[in-house]
């Protein structure tokens, strides 16, 4: 009996041109090209294999739109947002919009470039770090994406205060963000998801390019309603001696899955990422992480640090990857999962792959259950259950927390007890 393919092989078979939405957007035409050839990409898209490791607990239907990508939905508007930290720049991203909220004198007088995409001179960028053909959903986001925001931080110029971006989810969201940083320039980007309601899907990627001998630190916080299934693609590309530091933290959604990842491209690049996620209830968390080391003399390290209770599962599945050219590298991965509950899950799947054998690569992973001795040990001292399980998730997460700059500690550490106030998690 023959086999009939099923209706999804495809699922982008019919997506319609793009020129109409790009149009309404008000874009040049090379950002229509662009969406054009994506579009092309997006139609020849297949769901991928769920035998592939990186989809294998995450299935990929849940990720597809139930409405057409290209059409334009009248969103509700934003929240205000209040600021409370002085910053270089500070901007709202919601269904089709981008508002710049704020620009510091500073930066505006040193030349930074806050813009949405189509007014940005990105088309040498645009594309190179995450192309349409990186995954189908990237296909998709690179054909109908909105809003889009490209960020340029000349060369030399050192931002002192951190740039913020709200990301507000909001029904069918594919925002898209750019940013470059010239030689020897250094910024702080803060990439912040909020908001959502019941049936809000976010199909996001950001590519950020760092000159030679930049220095970038790049958080990526996820905070979603729980009604929020969301897809993340980030990828940093760093040149010569160009150093990245990445905080990940994952706290709301219902299903979210991210990937991302650092291209040291440049001899000396160095990379160090930190993250953190805390699920509970049905909360599925699916973080893939690469360090690519495509240039001599190139330094990565990475801790991730997952605490779940309830019926949460979480999946990390992290790649070291040694290309052939690229001698007396050094790599280490090191991921550490605490199960709170007998119903949690945690799978930790490390992946090295070397192709010269003048390195030195390390990797650790485990999963474990809670410690009963340390609460019995904190109750005893009279502290009271919920309590006790804090300090032992505070603990657990502290090592990892520490070795991230003072600010942006004290940001993902507020988040982390709001996220404790209950009685777990």
């Amino acid at each position: 009996m023959a086999s009939t393919a099923l209706p999804w092989t495809t699922p982008f078979a019919s997506l319609g041109d793009p020129s109409p939405l790009s149009h309404a957007l008000g874009e040049p035409a090379w950002l229509a090209d662009f969406r054009q050839g994506a579009a092309e990409q997006a139609r020849l898209v297949s769901l991928p294999n769920r035998a592939r490791h990186l989809w294998r607990f995450s299935n990929p239907e849940r990720f597809l739109p139930n409405q057409d990508p290209m059409e334009l939905v009248p969103a509700p508007a934003p929240p205000p947002w209040r600021l409370e930290e002085d910053l270089a720049a500070a901007v709202l991203l919601s269904s089709t919009s981008v508002q710049v909220v704020h620009l510091s004198p500073e930066a505006q007088r040193a030349g930074v470039v806050v813009a949405p995409l189509g007014h940005a001179p990105v088309q040498e960028f645009l594309g190179k770090a995450v192309p349409p053909h990186h995954g189908f959903l990237e296909a998709l986001n690179a054909a109908a994406f909105r809003p889009a925001l490209a960020v340029l931080v000349p060369a030399k110029v050192r931002l002192e205060k951190p740039i913020r971006l709200r990301l507000v989810a909001s029904g069918l969201s594919l925002p898209r963000v750019l940013v470059v940083l010239g030689e020897e320039a250094s910024a702080e980007i803060v990439e912040g998801h909020v908001g959502g309601s019941k049936g809000s899907l976010v199909l996001g990627v950001t590519e950020v390019f760092v000159g030679a001998g930049g220095e970038l630190c790049y958080d990526l916080v996820q905070r979603w309603e729980l009604p929020v299934t969301g897809h993340l693609t980030s990828r940093i590309v760093l040149g010569e001696n160009a150093k990245a530091q990445l905080a990940l933290a994952s706290f709301g959604g219902e299903a979210t899955k991210v990937d991302t990842g650092v291209v040291l491209a440049g001899k000396g690049a160095e990379a160090e990422t930190y993250g953190v996620a805390l699920g509970t209830g049905t909360q599925h968390f699916d973080h893939h992480t690469e360090h690519i080391h495509a240039a001599p003399q190139s330094h990565s390290n990475l801790d991730f640090k997952v605490a779940l209770a309830g019926q949460a599962r979480s999946v990390y599945t992290g790649l070291i990857r040694i290309e052939e050219q690229a001698f007396t590298c050094e790599a280490y991965q090191e991921n550490r999962n605490l199960l709170l509950s007998e119903e949690a899950r945690a799978e930790s799947i490390p992946e090295l792959e070397i192709l010269n054998e003048d390195v030195r690569c390390t990797h650790g992973a485990t999963v474990a259950p809670l410690d009963e001795e340390q609460v019995f040990y904190l109750k005893s001292r009279g502290i009271p259950h919920h309590q006790a399980l804090r300090l032992i998730v505070y603990g657990f997460l502290d090592q990892t927390l520490s070795r991230l700059p003072e600010k942006t500690r004290e940001r993902i550490e507020a988040l982390v007890a709001g996220r404790l106030h209950g009685e777990v998690l």
